[in-house]
């Protein structure tokens, strides 16, 4: 005679212990992020950085100058074509136009 245990479902059963600290998914979810935030962080301080790294001389406008003008002037220590000057003049200064005002100073790119 075979012999059948019968269990009450009442009786408690093995305790199963509950696992703390993390889990594989929530460990490789964290080191993504921190991953991500490092990249976007040396981003910004890169980016921010590339701007002052050009050697530029800061020059105020007097009376009768002009882009043109200023980068005939400083055509040499620039080591650039004057055409070439004048745009590299606007961009490090952030200019829509060609139109500068006596009193205005201007940053302009210099060869180190």
């Amino acid at each position: 005679m075979s012999t059948i245990s019968i269990q009450n479902r009442w009786n408690k059963g093995e305790v199963r212990r509950s696992r703390f600290g993390i889990t594989r998914g929530q460990a490789l979810l964290f080191l993504i992020s921190f991953s991500l935030f490092f990249y976007l962080l040396t981003e910004l301080v890169f980016a921010s950085g590339a701007e002052e790294t050009l050697p530029v001389k800061e020059v105020t406008v007097r009376a009768g100058d002009s882009i043109w003008k200023l980068a005939v002037r400083y055509q040499e220590e620039a080591q650039m074509d004057v055409k070439e000057l004048v745009a590299a003049i606007q961009e490090v200064n952030d200019l829509d136009s060609v139109v500068i005002y006596p009193g205005q100073t201007l940053r302009i790119p210099v060869a180190q």
